[in-house]
């Protein structure tokens, strides 16, 4: 089976049940992306993206790193999820909303940024208003964006004259200090909602999907023996073992 095919399996449960069942695989911090929280939209705990990753490379502007030919925006895949990877440290937004726009309209699930964004309203505003095909302005149409954006925090700055993207779909290392490092490759799948930012690798989406479809119901027998008045210790030996 595809890993496009599990994604409405896996669609069913939390980024935290999805990090409980990596941590059963031993699979480093549990595909936990410390620090990255959901900026947009700002109140919606229901939100959530998932995806496989397009990742995108920025350096230093001084860098001497190759260029690319055309912008990264322009070539994210329908049904990606965009993970940008900027310098550590920066100062600089490296996401806004023009950027988040064309990524929507090209029909990424949302965006996760290791690094800062601005054009905050715009990112949470509800519609924007796109000319699909060069029509005039009285048949324009309002597309409802609905934007899910994930960062590590928020910036007046623009990316230049700071940061320039130098390469796509190539594996990222998430800023920090983790041992063994958080490393992101294209095509692993990307799982966002309120609780957090969780990368599940491409050849482990399976098992983790059957992990969780054993693991979810048994929380659930725990809550509800705790609203029966079992105490906890009691409820995690019946049912966790």
């Amino acid at each position: 089976m595809s890993i496009r095919n599990l994604f409405p399996m896996l669609s069913k449960y939390t980024a935290c049940d999805i990090s409980d069942a990596l941590l059963k695989l031993s699979h480093p911090h549990g595909g936990f992306l410390p620090d990255l929280t959901m900026f947009s939209p700002s109140s919606h705990t229901s939100s959530r993206i998932l995806g496989p990753a397009y990742t995108v490379k920025l350096v230093p502007s001084s860098d001497v790193s190759p260029k690319l030919g055309e912008h990264f925006t322009d070539t994210i895949p329908e049904g990606s999820v965009v993970f940008v990877s900027a310098p550590a440290g920066g100062i600089n937004a490296v996401w806004g909303g023009l950027l988040n726009t064309r990524a929507k309209l090209r029909g990424a699930k949302g965006v996760v940024v290791d690094g800062r964004v601005r054009d905050l309203d715009e990112l949470r505003s509800e519609d924007v208003m796109v000319n699909h095909f060069r029509l005039p302005l009285t048949v324009l149409r309002f597309v409802n964006i609905y934007k899910k954006v994930f960062a590590r925090g928020s910036s007046t700055l623009s990316a230049k004259p700071f940061a320039r993207p130098s390469e796509i779909n190539v594996p990222v290392t998430l800023n920090g200090n983790y041992d063994p490092p958080i490393v992101i490759k294209p095509g692993d799948v990307i799982v966002g909602d309120v609780n957090g930012v969780v990368c599940v690798p491409a050849e482990l989406v399976d098992q983790v999907v059957e992990l969780c479809e054993k693991l979810a119901p048994v929380d659930e027998k725990v809550k509800a023996a705790l609203l029966e008045g079992m105490s906890i210790t009691e409820a995690f030996k019946k049912f966790r073992g």
